[in-house]
C-alpha cells in the first residue's frame, strides 16, 4: 500500500495542476487571455494579463483552506489540537500575502500600466485608500493578517469561533466591489455572490481540513458525519445563490449556449452536478464502511478526487470573473440609485414585493438547521422525558421568519426608499424577530443537547451578559445613526445597511437574552436589575423616536437624488416612521417589563406561601 505522505505528495500536484490548468482553459476560451498592445494604447502587460487570475486562484484557495481548517477546530473536531489552529494561521498569511500580490496587479491592471511603472506611479496610495478594489483587498491583506495573529494567541473556543467569523467576513470585500456589483440588480447580484463565495469557502476548505488534518484523528467518522451535513445546505446553498446570481448576469436562458460566458456558467453547473455525485456517494458507501467498519482508505481516496473538481471548479470561478458577459437590457423602470425596479408604494406591496436578500437566507437556514439538530437530538437522548417543548421550536421558527422578511420581504424592498418602511424594519430586526428567538431558548436546548458543551461562555460571555455592557450596546446603534448623520450615509451604501442591520439584531437579541432570562447566563442577575434594564431600554427607544420626529429631515440628500415620482411627503413620512418604530419597539419591551413583573410577583407569592409560619419573606 502507498504511504499517506507518498499519497499526500502525489496528489497536492495534482490538485494544483487541475487548477491551474481549468483556469488557464478558461480563460483562453472565455477571452480573458492577453491580447495583442494596441499603438498609443497603455498596456499592463502579459505579467499583469495572467499573474493577476493566477494570483487571485492562490488567493481564493488559501482563503477556503484558511476558512475551513478554521471550522474544522469549531464545528467538525472541537477537541482537535493546537496544531489545527496554528495550520489556519499559516494559511491566512499566505491569504494575506496573495492579497497583496493582487493588490499590485489590480493597480497595474487599473491604470494600464506594467506592476513595476505602477508602484513608481505613485498611484498605489490612492489606489488603497479610495478606490473600491484597492480598498477591498487592504482590508482583507489587513483581516488575514489579523487572523493569522490570533491563532497565536492562547487556544480557546470563543478565539476559535472569533477567528472563524472574522475569517468568513474577510472573504466578502472583493465579492462586494466584483464585476456583479456593475450587473443589472447589482444588488442582488452582489449579495448572491457574497452568499455563494460563503457557502463554497466553507465546503471546499472544510473537505480540504477533513483530509489534511483531521485523517488521522480518532474523531473522523464523527467530523465526517457532521461535515457531510454542513456540506449538503452548502450544496444547495452554492446552486440556489448561483443560479440567482447567473440569472442576474444572463437575463435569458439561451444565452447560457449562445454566449461564452454562458457556456462556462454550464460547465460550473456540471462541476456542481459532479459535486453532488460525490456527496452521494459518500453517504451512500464511504461514510457507511467507516460506520461499520472504521475503514478510512475509501472515503479518503473519494475526497481526493472531489477536491480536485472542487480546485478546478475555483479556476473556472476565476476565470468566470475575467470574462465580461453578454450585455443585457436594463430592466424597465430600474431605479439607477436603488438598482432595482420598485414600484409605487401600496399596503399590498409589502407582501407582494419580494427583495431577497441570500446572504440572510444562507444564515437563517443555518440557524434553522442547528436549532432542529438539536431538537432532534434531544428527542434521541435516553432520559428526557418529553424533549423539547413545541412552543418553543414554534418560537424560534417564528422570530427566524420575521428576520427573514424584514431582510427580504417587501418591507426590506422599500426600506431604502421611505423612511417609514426602514423603521418598519428596525422594529422588525431589532425588537419582533429577537424577541421570538429568545423565547426559543437555543442556549438551555444547546447545553441539554451538549451536555459536554462549556456552560459559562468564559470571560466573553460574563462580559457580555454585563447588564450595563449589554443595554449600552442595544442602545447604541439608534443615536448613532439618526443623531451623527450615519443614517444618511448607510442608506446609500449596500455595505452599510447590512452592517446597521447586522449591528441592530445581534445586539437586540443579546440584550434581550440578558433581560428576559430565559437561557441560563454566566452571572446570576435579579430580577429588579431586569427590570431596570428593559425601563432603561424603553427610555432610550422613546427618546431616539422623540428626537427623529420632532428633529430635522433624515438623509434629505438620498431622499431627494431618490426622486421617486410617488413618493409621499418626507416629512410626514418620517414622523410615521418615528411613531411606527419607536412604537412596536416599546410595546414589545413593555409587554416583555409587564411579563417579567408578573413572573417576579408570583415567584414572591410562592415562597411567601412556603415560608414557615412568623417568618416574613423580607426577612429571608
Amino acid at each position: 500500500m502507498t504511504p499517506p505522505q507518498r499519497r499526500h505528495g502525489v496528489v497536492v500536484p495534482a490538485v494544483a495542476a487541475t487548477a491551474f490548468a481549468v483556469l488557464a482553459l478558461a480563460l483562453w476560451f472565455g477571452g480573458g487571455r492577453p491580447q495583442p498592445a494596441i499603438q498609443g494604447l497603455p498596456s499592463p502587460g502579459a505579467l499583469t494579463t495572467w499573474g493577476l487570475p493566477v494570483a487571485r486562484l492562490v488567493h481564493d484557495v488559501c482563503a477556503a483552506a484558511t476558512v475551513g481548517t478554521l471550522l474544522a477546530a469549531v464545528v467538525l473536531a472541537p477537541a482537535s489540537g493546537r496544531a489545527v489552529v496554528r495550520a489556519a494561521g499559516d494559511w491566512a498569511l499566505g491569504w494575506a500575502a496573495s492579497a497583496a500580490v493582487t493588490e499590485v496587479l489590480t493597480l497595474s491592471d487599473f491604470i494600464g500600466l506594467p506592476p513595476g511603472d505602477a508602484l513608481r506611479s505613485g498611484a498605489l496610495p490612492a489606489f488603497l485608500l479610495h478606490i473600491p478594489q484597492g480598498q477591498a483587498f487592504l482590508t482583507v491583506t489587513l483581516a488575514a493578517l489579523a487572523v493569522a495573529a490570533g491563532t497565536r494567541l492562547p487556544d480557546g473556543p470563543l478565539l476559535r469561533l472569533t477567528l472563524l467569523a472574522v475569517a468568513l467576513l474577510t472573504v466578502l470585500p472583493p465579492v462586494y466591489v466584483g464585476h456583479s456589483a456593475s450587473a443589472a440588480d447589482h444588488n442582488l447580484a452582489v449579495l448572491s455572490l457574497m452568499a455563494h463565495v460563503a457557502a463554497v469557502a466553507l465546503w471546499t476548505g472544510g473537505l480540504y481540513a477533513l483530509v489534511a488534518h483531521l485523517r488521522a484523528a480518532p474523531g473522523l467518522t464523527v467530523a465526517v458525519r457532521r461535515f457531510s451535513t454542513l456540506a449538503l445546505g452548502c450544496f444547495v446553498a452554492v446552486g440556489a445563490s448561483g443560479a440567482l446570481n447567473a440569472w442576474v448576469r444572463l437575463g435569458s436562458v439561451p444565452l447560457l449556449w449562445q454566449s461564452r460566458y454562458g457556456l462556462l456558467v454550464l460547465t460550473k453547473i456540471a462541476a456542481l452536478a459532479a459535486l453532488g455525485w460525490f456527496g452521494w456517494r459518500h453517504r451512500r458507501r464511504t461514510i457507511e464502511a467507516m460506520d461499520t467498519g472504521g475503514a478510512r482508505a475509501p472515503f479518503l481516496r473519494l475526497a481526493c478526487g472531489e477536491i480536485a473538481v472542487m480546485a478546478g471548479t475555483l479556476g473556472l470561478a476565476v476565470a468566470l470573473g475575467r470574462t465580461p458577459p453578454p450585455p443585457t437590457e436594463t430592466a424597465v423602470h430600474q431605479h439607477d440609485a436603488l438598482g432595482y425596479a420598485l414600484p409605487p408604494f401600496t399596503p399590498g406591496a409589502l407582501v407582494t414585493e419580494v427583495r431577497p436578500d441570500p446572504l440572510a437566507l444562507l444564515l437563517l437556514a443555518a440557524a434553522l438547521a442547528a436549532y432542529l439538530s438539536g431538537v432532534r437530538r434531544l428527542s434521541r437522548a435516553p432520559g428526557e422525558g418529553d424533549g423539547w417543548p413545541a412552543w418553543r421550536t414554534a418560537s424560534w421558527v417564528a422570530g427566524l421568519a420575521v428576520i427573514g422578511y424584514a431582510t427580504s420581504g417587501g418591507v426590506a424592498a422599500y426600506a431604502p426608499a421611505l423612511f417609514s418602511a426602514h423603521a418598519a424594519q428596525y422594529a422588525l430586526l431589532g425588537a419582533v424577530g429577537p424577541v421570538l428567538l429568545v423565547f426559543g431558548a437555543p442556549m438551555t436546548l444547546w447545553r441539554r443537547a451538549r451536555p459536554d458543551a462549556d456552560p459559562t461562555g468564559g470571560p466573553a460571555g460574563r462580559a457580555l451578559s454585563h447588564p450595563v455592557t449589554a443595554l449600552v450596546l442595544y442602545a447604541l446603534p439608534y443615536p448613532a445613526l439618526y443623531l451623527t448623520g450615519l443614517f444618511g450615509d448607510a442608506q446609500p451604501s449596500l455595505a452599510l445597511r447590512l452592517a446597521a442591520q447586522t449591528a441592530v439584531t445581534v445586539t437586540a437579541v443579546l440584550f434581550l437574552a440578558v433581560a428576559a432570562g430565559v437561557d441560563p447566563l454566566p452571572r446570576a442577575i435579579r430580577p429588579q436589575i431586569r427590570a431596570w434594564m428593559l425601563a432603561g431600554a424603553i427610555a432610550v427607544r422613546a427618546w431616539a423616536g422623540l428626537v427623529v420626529l420632532a428633529g430635522p429631515p433624515q438623509a434629505p440628500e438620498w431622499y431627494a437624488a431618490l426622486g421617486l415620482p410617488w413618493a409621499p411627503d418626507r416629512a410626514a413620512d418620517q414622523r410615521l416612521g418615528a411613531l411606527l418604530g419607536t412604537g412596536v419597539t416599546v410595546a414589545v419591551l413593555a409587554g416583555l417589563l409587564a411579563l417579567l413583573l408578573v413572573r417576579w410577583r408570583a415567584a414572591r407569592r410562592r415562597t411567601a406561601a412556603a415560608a414557615p409560619s412568623g417568618t416574613s419573606v423580607g426577612a429571608r
